[in-house]
């Protein structure tokens, strides 16, 4: 008995630090937010869509990064951080593929292929 109170603590502490770590995360961009989110088992993968801007910063060897509000399919924003592998031109839409603050790739996309909701939010 005293053993499966132990584990169910040890699994409510668990989940519950996973879902703690989904709030804190929710609407912040960076490198801690995305590593949380790239281990958390809680946060879906999803996308989320940019109109591109000039860089916030750019290396020596010209990677550059952004730091911009991304908005998802039924218009919800968040912050995001991402790097691009060089200077990306302003004013394009991209397609990225995220799991919360934390992301995978992107993809240039055409206007007509940005969800109309994400759409309005990044005119």
């Amino acid at each position: 008995m005293k053993l499966m109170a132990k584990i169910g603590g040890i699994l409510l502490l668990v989940v519950g630090g996973l879902f703690a770590t989904t709030l804190y995360t929710n609407q912040s961009s960076g490198e801690l937010a995305g590593i949380l989110d790239q281990l958390n088992p809680m946060v879906k993968e999803g996308y989320v869509y940019v109109k591109t801007k000039k860089a916030d910063s750019v290396n020596g060897y010209g990677t550059a990064s952004y730091e911009q509000v991304a908005v998802d399919e039924n218009g919800k924003t968040r912050p995001i951080a991402f790097n691009g592998i060089s200077e990306l031109k302003v004013g394009h839409y991209l397609k990225l593929t995220n799991k919360g603050a934390h992301v995978e790739t992107y993809e240039e996309i055409s206007k007509e292929e940005v969800p109309q909701k994400a759409l309005e939010k990044l005119e």
